[in-house]
């Protein structure tokens, strides 16, 4: 069937009688998740295939074996060591040992999950405005950041370079706790402090940690922590973490993208006709979300499920977090470019290391391009855009509020350039691949692994700066900080749960971004522009694998033929 614009299109009535049809099927759940919009039940049409179950059947078999033959012992008996963790992993062939086993205490690389790993989305730059706030709220002194990072700069300096870096986690403030059993769970919303040191040329330095503190308001019971404060600094650190995983899930990974398209996907199937060119071209990128969004509902964020068994907060405070994300951002400026800036790290003569920042660039620009090459062919003219009465009802009903009730589509609230069209489209189809596979598959690497990555606390953090000051080397240091940390992580069984919980959140790639099923799209015009798209993917693969080869670890989350074309996991 050739697409066509519903202003050109000699059959309007068989359009409105297929979207009547539609909207017997796809509707809105205003109820579930209140207020936001979910879909009320998952079409036949958007189940997933038998292809994908058996690929989904492969993986859970795979960690069934994993976990039936790993020493778990009794799951009620505690771990002794950090060492016990590790032991939940067989490795190859079955599942391979996650790289933080060997890495989670290090304070590089606990610098470096905020530019690389599953979370890339919070860190900010702190510049010397914000630095004049921030030291009232979490004050560190010149002297003791002079100390820790050796330099003679100070705070003030180091801002106006562009060397000081925050991931602030005041959104966790007065989240309920929940518990596991006879167990209390235990969270904070903690801020720590980060320095770009360069190691004198203009793209190497490291990300160096320089201060954290536990809770939003200073004072005696809330002290500064640094690396000269062991064992509460990697108790400290641990804590960090265990906000940064609780913000991923919660936040950058179910809000930002799983929730985030699931109004697109109804009101494209509610307004577009099945040969509307934006139809066409959004179909594959939806592929099977509706579905994932469903099995998460009834196996992920209800009651007993994990979110409510391992996550830090009771089930309704989480879930709360979600929708509170929601109300305070608009669809506009969570595009890519948009995001960077408004956090400070879009520049890359100031923040020279930024794996997620930099390939992201990449794959936004290819991706702007085919959206731009492909919706050409039919919008020839604003008239065309503005016209598209389909067009017209699918922006209304993916922000009216008895629709999508996405806020800030546009900047005035209408859609009628194209240039507006191309951006939307751009972010839907980067949040659909890219942006879902950035915050998805690395979960594996970084959670999987408990003592890297909790995803609650099991005791309370410390209080005070009453600590050892430590010059032993790599494998003693581990012997002190083991029997210190371990009280804190999670007991054998909620480990197991993590480690079950982000295998089956990455156990398959489905598709390839880019790649799509020959029946897709009907119009011969589209496939030199599908062709060019693909190149710019390879290229673009080439231009990362450059990359990885000079990084101190490679960035491979965002390697296109690693990026599926929809939420489809």
């Amino acid at each position: 069937m050739t697409p066509l614009l519903p202003q050109h299109d000699p059959n309007p009535d068989r359009r409105q009688k297929f979207l009547e049809r539609q909207r017997e099927f796809y509707k809105y759940n205003h109820d579930y998740l209140a207020p936001l919009a979910y879909a009320d039940e998952v079409p036949i049409s958007e189940a997933f295939t038998a292809k994908y179950q058996a690929q989904q059947f492969r993986a859970i078999s795979k960690i069934l074996l994993n976990l039936s033959t790993a020493e778990l012992g009794n799951l009620f008996d505690p771990f002794d060591h950090l060492d016990d963790y590790e032991k939940l992993f067989l490795g190859e062939p079955l599942l391979p040992k996650p790289a933080s086993t060997k890495t989670f205490l290090l304070d590089t690389e606990f610098a470096r999950q905020r530019i690389a790993g599953p979370n890339p989305l919070i860190i900010e730059r702190v510049d010397y405005p914000k630095l004049q706030q921030l030291i009232q709220q979490f004050p560190v002194t010149d002297a003791l950041f002079q100390q820790v990072v050796h330099t003679e700069t100070t705070l003030e300096g180091a801002a106006k370079e562009g060397r000081l870096y925050l991931a602030d986690y005041a959104m966790l403030e007065g989240m309920q706790p929940g518990r596991y059993q006879h167990w209390q769970k235990y969270i904070t919303a903690p801020l720590a402090l980060y320095y770009w040191q360069s190691t004198g040329y203009s793209d190497r330095g490291v990300l160096v940690p320089v201060a954290i503190q536990l809770h939003q308001k200073p004072g005696p019971d809330n002290p500064i922590f640094t690396r000269l404060d062991e064992p509460n600094w990697s108790i400290a650190k641990t804590f960090v973490q265990i906000a940064d995983f609780n913000h991923h899930e919660l936040i950058s990974h179910l809000a930002r993208t799983h929730l985030t398209i699931a109004p697109f996907v109804l009101a494209t199937a509610r307004q577009l006709a099945d040969n509307h060119p934006l139809r066409v071209l959004l179909k594959p990128h939806f592929q099977f979300t509706l579905a994932i969004n469903e099995l998460a509902r009834f196996e992920l964020i209800n009651p007993g499920g994990f979110v409510d068994k391992i996550f830090a907060g009771t089930l309704k405070a989480s879930l709360s977090l979600v929708v509170e994300s929601f109300q305070n951002s608009e669809f506009k400026d969570a595009a890519l470019p948009t995001e960077l800036k408004h956090r400070g790290v879009d520049e890359v003569d100031v923040l020279p290391d930024y794996p997620y920042r930099d390939d992201a660039y990449l794959l936004w620009e290819a991706i702007h391009q085919f959206a731009t090459d492909y919706l050409s062919l039919y919008y020839k003219a604003a008239s065309d855009v503005f016209n598209d009465y389909e067009l017209q009802r699918w922006a209304k009903d993916v922000t009216a509020w008895d629709g999508g009730r996405v806020k800030g589509l546009t900047a005035d609230g209408k859609l009628d350039t194209l240039e507006e069209l191309v951006n939307i489209v751009t972010q839907i189809i980067f949040t659909c691949g890219p942006q879902h596979a950035a915050v998805n598959y690395p979960q594996y690497d970084y959670e999987a692994f408990t003592p890297n990555m909790p995803a609650a606390g099991y005791a309370l953090p410390p209080k005070t700066k009453e600590t050892a000051q430590l010059e032993i080397d790599n494998a003693e240091f581990f012997k002190f900080v083991s029997p210190h940390l371990l009280k804190f992580l999670p007991p054998k069984q909620q480990a197991v749960s993590q480690l079950q919980l982000t295998y089956f959140l990455t156990a398959f790639q489905y598709n390839r971004l880019g790649y799509y099923d020959r029946r897709d799209f009907q119009d011969p015009r589209v496939a030199p522009i599908i062709n060019s798209f693909q190149r710019n993917l390879h290229l673009i693969e080439d231009r990362i694998n450059i990359r990885n080869a000079k990084r101190s670890q490679p960035y491979v989350f965002l390697k296109p033929s690693l990026i599926p074309n929809s939420i489809n996991i």
